[in-house]
């Protein structure tokens, strides 16, 4: 087997064709309970976020593509790391994967990274490969899917409505682009992200309130819808928020971030939160029908919540890092 490697725009006409077909292939292997992704969804991976670079890989065996990778750079907060993704839709995977790895890392060296972190599947079977290549497991999160169609509706709306412990919060439902009186307030309590557990060491950029903007706008352009669930005081701090991006021809939705700012926690408000904007969903885009989320092993308070809300792991996920 010879295999090239080729560099395609992520906002090429004929990338998002090109790859889908591998993406498909790759996930059906390494993400079995992942539902079929659409061309939505994938352009919403290799669409370069706000301060972001993206850049897309493909293996090609002869003139057909065999696996594909995304590399992200955020050179704002973390010039030094490039995140990285492959899928393999060849029989012979270690074959395919042992050159994209390798171009890989002399992308990221191109960009004055030095380090390369590389999710993989439990199912990918990479391991030995990684292992070889000097690589070292870093962290585990799982993937955890919720089916709408199996939730008790009315336990829902309870675990929405107002308890004794945070009936003083007011929720708010909205989508992007947040509204002007909500924006600052909200970059503000995403600062809660800083403590949430990861093993992989990087920096969140700082609060921007423009940053944010602009990544909303570049969401609104992809024709992604995000739901925002924000818990507010009566000063209107945000307390809490909870955030899912839906895509216009995808069964499966998307959680983006959870957060609870420390002097909010023990109110139940993550719960709140959650089951509300299901809820919400359910109402108001009927062809969603699996909500899925990405928690660190080591969240417990995350995970308590969505297991009590009947999230099923559906694979569970390893950071590996390779020094440059």
């Amino acid at each position: 087997m010879t295999i090239t490697i080729r560099g395609l725009d992520p906002a090429g006409t004929d990338t998002v064709p090109t790859l889908l077909p591998v993406l498909r292939a790759g996930m059906a292997a390494d993400s079995p309970k992942h539902p079929e992704p659409t061309a939505s969804y994938l352009r919403w991976l290799i669409t370069p976020r706000s301060d972001w670079h993206n850049a897309c890989l493909a293996a090609y065996e002869g003139d057909h593509p065999v696996g594909c990778g995304m590399l992200s750079h955020d050179v704002v907060a973390n010039p030094d790391l490039i995140f990285g993704s492959v899928w393999i839709a060849g029989a012979d995977r270690d074959a395919i994967t042992a050159p994209l790895l390798d171009a890989f890392r002399n992308h990221a060296r191109s960009r004055g990274a030095t380090r390369l972190v590389m999710d993989t599947s439990e199912h990918s079977g990479h391991e030995p490969l990684y292992t070889a290549a000097d690589g070292r497991m870093l962290d585990s999160e799982r993937r955890r899917q919720l089916d709408l169609a199996a939730i008790d509706r009315a336990q829902y709306a309870k675990w929405a409505e107002p308890s004794e412990k945070n009936a003083h919060y007011r929720i708010e439902l909205l989508t992007i682009p947040t509204p002007e009186h909500l924006l600052a307030p909200l970059v503000k309590a995403n600062e809660a992200m800083r403590d949430a557990p990861h093993g992989v060491e990087y920096e969140l950029p700082p609060p921007d309130v423009e940053r944010r903007r602009r990544s909303e706008a570049v969401t609104l352009e992809l024709g992604v819808k995000r739901y925002i669930a924000a818990a507010l005081t009566e000063d209107a701090e945000v307390a809490g928020f909870h955030e899912v991006n839906v895509f216009p021809d995808f069964r499966m939705a998307d959680i983006g971030n959870t957060g609870v700012p420390a002097k909010f926690r023990g109110h139940g408000l993550g719960l709140r939160l959650k089951a509300a904007m299901t809820l919400h969903v359910l109402e108001r885009e009927p062809h969603v029908e699996v909500i899925s989320t990405w928690n660190n092993a080591d969240n417990a308070p995350m995970v308590r919540v969505n297991e009590a809300m009947g999230f099923e792991v559906a694979e569970t996920w390893n950071a590996w890092q390779f020094d440059l």
